[in-house]
């Protein structure tokens, strides 16, 4: 388990030094049109989703381990692709390629870890093991997001630090490659993959709900990207290092509080803190629209943190306790597959509101994302896990 956290810490530290900064890179430095960046991250996250559906299905059948080491080492040759075509100034068409590809192989390597992590772990010990995860990927998110302050700009030392990344992937999956097989029922034969699996789960209506919910949790949870840093910087008219502060003032939250708020979630039950997450995150945003100088910005910042620390390792948990125990890879896919579509039109929701309407009243309008997550997940009892069946049973 702590290998497994060391590994995604390493993973993300490469993720996050370069990867955010790909758009800026090619609207300032290349001429991108804003449509244009914003279709790239649109295609690369949607293309993200659905590999992580189909990365859960695969992992149930050959095992969590060749799966994830697969997807490492390709993501860590795609880096330095990056890396090659930005210090080369290659066709903006390759690029692309490369950015969805990332995602890509990132779908490949979240929901098999989520389900690594479920295989070793029961009960309370699956928030606590979740939670790790979190601070894992955290520490890494505000190491990445310093290290780019720390090197000379240009667009030479951006592509170099895709190289770093590259170099960190690989370390991260020697790392990975020290975890044994924990697949339950590697033993046990699945039958052969069949379209028809892809709609088993409608059955599974408690399931169904449960991701209802998350879709429009993670429809308001992104916002915290794109959105409000857009906001930040013409309505506040916060520069670009301010804003950075905001980012590394959540990675910071969370990494201090993430174990303190695993004792909160074991006594409240996860239910119960999912329903109060969603809330809270409709209140910070939702106050956003009443920020008139950077402060203001950073104490919605950490309130909406503070939410995001109690949702989700009980997210992750809940939707792992709900599958049968031959399916949570599969489960945690479809977890995946909604988070990351979530995370996808969530931006382009939420700048599309700020185009349309005046930006203070967006953010109330947003915040009822949340409201509807709250009233979902508050009707989906999630205490209890399935039994074990088949897909095809299923149907």
């Amino acid at each position: 388990m702590f290998i497994l956290a060391v590994a995604r810490l390493v993973v993300t530290l490469g993720f996050s030094a370069v990867l955010p900064y790909l758009g800026v890179t090619l609207h300032k430095e290349r001429d991108v049109s804003l449509e244009t960046v914003g279709a790239i991250w649109t295609a690369a996250g949607l293309a993200g989703a659905a590999m992580q559906w189909v990365a859960g299905e695969v992992t149930d059948r050959i095992g969590r381990r060749p799966v994830l080491i697969s997807a490492m080492l390709l993501r860590t040759v795609n880096l330095a692709g990056l890396g090659y075509e930005l210090m080369h100034r290659g066709p903006v068409l390759v690029i692309a390629i490369l950015c969805i590809l990332n995602n890509v192989l990132r779908g490949f390597f979240d929901p098999v870890a989520s389900a690594m992590v479920a295989d070793l772990s029961r009960g309370e010990h699956r928030i606590a093991a979740f939670s790790l995860q979190r601070i894992g990927v955290n520490i890494g998110w505000a190491l990445g997001t310093i290290a780019p302050a720390l090197l000379p700009g240009g667009e030479v030392a951006y592509g170099q630090l895709f190289y770093g990344a590259a170099i960190f992937t690989l370390i991260a999956t020697g790392a990975a490659s020290l975890i044994t097989e924990t697949r339950i029922h590697a033993s046990s034969l699945r039958p052969p993959f069949r379209l028809r699996d892809f709609v088993a789960y409608r059955h599974d209506h408690r399931f169904m709900g449960f991701l209802v919910a998350t879709f429009f949790f993670f429809l308001l949870q992104a916002q915290l990207y794109a959105p409000l840093s857009l906001y930040a910087a013409d309505h506040v008219h916060m520069g670009i290092s301010a804003i950075r502060h905001l980012y590394l003032e959540n990675g910071l939250i969370v990494i201090f509080l993430q174990l303190p708020a695993f004792y909160y979630i074991r006594r409240a039950g996860s239910q119960r803190v999912l329903v109060l997450g969603a809330l809270a995150y409709a209140i910070s945003y939702a106050f956003c629209g009443l920020a008139t100088r950077e402060t203001h910005l950073i104490a919605c910042v950490a309130l909406l943190t503070l939410a995001e620390i109690i949702s989700s390792p009980a997210q992750q948990s809940a939707a792992t306790t709900m599958a049968p125990s031959d399916r949570i890879g599969a489960y945690a896919g479809l977890f995946g597959l909604t988070q990351a579509a979530g995370q996808s039109f969530g931006p382009l929701v939420g700048t599309s509101l700020q185009g349309a309407l005046p930006a203070r009243l967006t953010w109330p309008l947003l915040a009822l994302f949340g409201v509807v997550a709250a009233v979902l997940y508050g009707k989906t009892n999630h205490a209890e896990p399935a039994p074990a069946k088949s897909a095809g049973a299923a149907t």
